[in-house]
């Protein structure tokens, strides 16, 4: 798993690569928390996230609850199909707020000021 990070104005986009599970989503967790502190909105792109655990989940569903605490907003866009099934079963489509891409997300949410 790798991450990247863009900043558009008050905006971070973390676009995750790979797998999400025990043994990275503690790496994907600071680096996402890192960027929330600033209390700049976020987007997860997870276009090229290939596999999730249950832990990753966790952490998904953690970034979320953060977000509301830190009264910012954290988006999740570009989730696959598999990783989109994953998220409707467990009921994380619930609590976390979606977007089909980078751009509807910043229409959407109007993220950049």
């Amino acid at each position: 798993m790798e991450t990247r990070t863009n900043q558009k104005e008050k905006l971070h986009i973390i676009a995750i690569k790979g797998k999400l599970d025990i043994s990275t989503a503690q790496q994907a967790k600071i680096e996402i928390l890192d960027k929330m502190t600033s209390g700049d909105n976020i987007i997860i792109d997870m276009s090229d996230c290939n596999y999730i655990s249950n832990y990753g989940l966790y952490l998904l569903s953690n970034v979320a609850n953060k977000a509301k605490l830190l009264n910012i907003k954290a988006i999740f866009v570009s989730i696959i199909d598999k990783i989109s099934e994953i998220f409707d079963l467990t009921g994380l489509t619930d609590t976390i707020e979606l977007a089909p891409s980078i751009d509807d997300a910043i229409k959407k949410y109007a993220l950049i000021h």
